[in-house]
């Protein structure tokens, strides 16, 4: 009987272990994850309050790294810790977490979008395109401050779509697939969007993703100012 429940114990164990995670640290220009990075225009590695991060000017500046880490899971976790500066005008509608396969003819990918306002505060879009259908999570009046530090989530289960930041829920809608809702081979651009558009001013410190839907009590803890 002991050995049956030493045996149980690692089994579990195991099993809670075998959950792929990559967590990214964007610290230096060179690699991230162990992946090959292709750097556009002049991000910069700079010292923060929480670490090292990179810094992206929102006029060109962007990580292509080469890589999907979210692979062929049918669900998913993405956080990012970021800093976005007070750019209005002038970035008005950062994409800066683009996930795609550049190959792929039906353009499936997962987006993490700001959209700011005349006074500076931003509010979230989450958005997921698959072989069948396309779902933006946004709502304008869900606001939130520029130039501090956030916590912003992406998880997908069972068809369902779900945005949070700082822990807190902003909204959930459901989008459903055929085959895949994204490739699981691709890329991920960091800082503006795959085709070099819609760039992002401020600073980005980490990326995880995990392949299962977290809730919030397990997402990184950020101590913001």
């Amino acid at each position: 009987m002991f050995s049956f429940f030493i045996s149980l114990i690692w089994i579990l164990f195991f099993s809670y272990n075998s959950e792929k995670v990559e967590n990214w640290e964007i610290n230096n220009l060179n690699e991230i994850g162990g992946h090959a990075v292709t750097v556009f225009g002049n991000p910069e590695v700079v010292e923060t309050e929480i670490g090292k991060a990179v810094k992206f000017d929102g006029d060109g500046d962007m990580l292509l790294v080469d890589f999907n880490p979210i692979g062929s899971a049918k669900e998913f976790t993405v956080e990012v810790v970021f800093k976005p500066d007070a750019s209005f005008p002038n970035n008005t509608a950062p994409r800066f977490i683009h996930i795609q396969d550049p190959d792929d003819p039906d353009e499936k990918r997962l987006m993490i979008e700001l959209r700011l306002t005349e006074q500076n505060k931003f509010y979230f879009d989450g958005f997921l395109k698959s072989d069948t259908s396309s779902l933006a999570l946004i709502d304008k009046t869900l606001l939130h401050p520029t130039e501090k530090w956030i916590h912003a989530a992406v998880t997908y289960k069972d068809y369902n779509l779900t945005t949070y930041i700082n822990g807190e829920k902003q909204l959930t809608g459901q989008i459903a697939y055929d085959k895949h809702f994204i490739n699981p081979t691709g890329k991920v651009a960091i800082g503006g969007r795959m085709n070099k558009v819609s760039w992002f001013s401020g600073m980005i410190k980490t990326l995880k993703v995990t392949q299962s839907a977290l809730k919030p009590e397990h997402f990184m803890i950020v101590k913001s100012e």
